[in-house]
């Protein structure tokens, strides 16, 4: 978000999108809440905004104008990408339609900028390099309503916004905008969002392009076709759900489980190729194993207090439901800064992971992917979510906990409570007290199931 509006309640977190087309000025509501308004009508559709409109978000009054000359503003114009195209075949640039002022990234040695996303595009006119200094581009067909980086205005079967690149990190996504004729990425039919790696070649329309992003760091742009590195503790990880620098977070009905015989290093992929684009991002900022929660501590003196009632209480649950209610209810009374907590159950015959009960009454996200290894590796994580500069889409939730439920090495399911305070973090005292009382409730959903099993025969 480059205006924050925090002290207007009435905006959304995202609510409106504004861009500069030529010498206009546009401007397009993003799904807000209360609208956006424009000479007091309500905005239904992308317009174009004159000098003289007045623009309302929520109850702040905005007035959109052009922005002055670079020379005027003594610099380059602001909001337009770093680009530069590579002819590293030698072959003459094509007229690309763009303002010659348009600043160029960075270049070293022969001229090649590094820092950006780079895509290597190939078209019946040729074959080219197209670098970005941008965390998200669209491809399509130049139009007024949307500012188009890769532009395919000469391919009839490319949309006039037909597909959005981002990246998170160092990873590149693709999502297919709804286009009529599709994406595909190494021939397979692209539905919603997918992590591409620099190999995974991406179709749209009769163009083929690579992606992948260069963080700066290097004298030269990296030609690997490998996925971005970790560190060597995580390189020596052999749990196929592999540690990464941060995780996309969904928020769905129900997540695909994968049982502990059936994980390959590819069933990461599976996941990540089928999605549509994730709500959010979060980094992991601690964890603990199972068999370390007691040595840690076991929280604070206060939940230590408190913990033989916790005992009595769960022990007087009559079944997993209200178990899992017991639990949303009642954890921000002695874990004070949940502000929303969430009770998932593995359904082992169906294959899924499963909501229970969460509170308050707004569906919860979940990053499946930390999910699963945490239950792989029997661990605990605290998390935060990432920077602005990272990931656009923001989350209302600022940290969180996520604690495995699993006894006698059966996944049971998963704890997780969360905080909206800006700036959030949960300590290692916090995970620890969550995690006794995850083995607590293990042990009883265990109970439980075992319980229903007998009544059943």
């Amino acid at each position: 978000v480059q205006l924050d509006l925090t002290p207007d309640e009435s905006v959304s977190r995202v609510h409106a999108r504004a861009w500069l087309a030529g010498d206009k000025v546009f401007l397009e509501d993003l799904g807000s809440s209360g609208g956006s308004h424009v000479n007091g009508e309500r905005l239904v559709a992308a317009m174009e905004i004159l000098p003289d409109a007045e623009v309302m978000l929520g109850g702040t009054k905005l007035t959109l104008r052009k922005p002055l000359s670079a020379h005027r503003r003594g610099g380059a114009p602001q909001n337009k990408p770093n680009l530069s195209r590579l002819q590293p075949r030698g072959r003459p640039d094509r007229t690309t339609g763009s303002d010659p002022s348009e600043p160029k990234a960075d270049a070293v040695n022969d001229g090649r900028p590094v820092k950006g996303i780079h895509i290597d595009l190939t078209t019946d006119a040729g074959q080219e390099e197209l670098v970005y200094d941008l965390d998200e581009i669209f491809v399509g067909r130049k139009h007024p309503e949307q500012e188009i980086h890769v532009d395919l205005s000469s391919d009839l079967k490319v949309s006039r916004t037909h597909a959005r690149i981002w990246r998170t990190r160092g990873i590149c996504w693709v999502e297919d905008l709804s286009s009529t004729h599709g994406t595909l990425v190494n021939g397979e039919a692209l539905s919603g969002a997918r992590v591409v790696k620099p190999e995974d070649e991406v179709c749209i329309g009769g163009a083929m392009m690579r992606f992948r992003y260069d963080n700066g760091h290097m004298a030269m742009p990296k030609r690997k076709s490998e996925t971005p590195t970790v560190p060597a503790t995580q390189e020596e990880d052999d749990c196929a759900f592999e540690a990464l620098d941060s995780y996309p977070v969904y928020k769905e009905e129900s997540y695909r489980y994968f049982e502990p015989g059936q994980r390959k290093k590819s069933d990461l992929d599976a996941v990540l190729k089928s999605r549509k684009s994730p709500m959010g991002r979060i980094r992991p900022n601690g964890q603990l194993a199972l068999s370390e929660a007691g040595q840690a501590g076991s929280g604070s003196k206060e939940f230590l207090k408190l913990l033989p009632e916790l005992v009595g209480q769960i022990h007087r649950a009559k079944n997993n439901k209200a178990l899992a209610e017991w639990f949303v209810n009642g954890v921000s009374k002695w874990l004070t800064t949940a502000k929303r907590a969430a009770f998932f159950v593995v359904d082992h015959e169906a294959g899924r992971i499963r909501l229970q009960a969460h509170r308050p009454a707004l569906k919860p996200i979940l990053s499946d992917t930390l999910a699963h290894r945490a239950l792989a590796i029997r661990t605990g994580y605290s998390w935060q979510q990432v920077g602005k500069e990272e990931c656009v889409r923001r989350l209302s939730m600022n940290a969180g906990l996520y604690v495995p439920m699993i006894w006698g090495g059966e996944e049971l399911g998963l704890l997780c409570v969360e905080d909206t305070d800006e700036g959030a973090e949960f300590s290692e005292k916090d995970l620890a007290a969550l995690m006794v009382v995850g083995q607590l409730l293990s042990l009883a959903v265990r109970h439980h199931l075992a319980a229903e099993a007998v009544a059943a025969d």
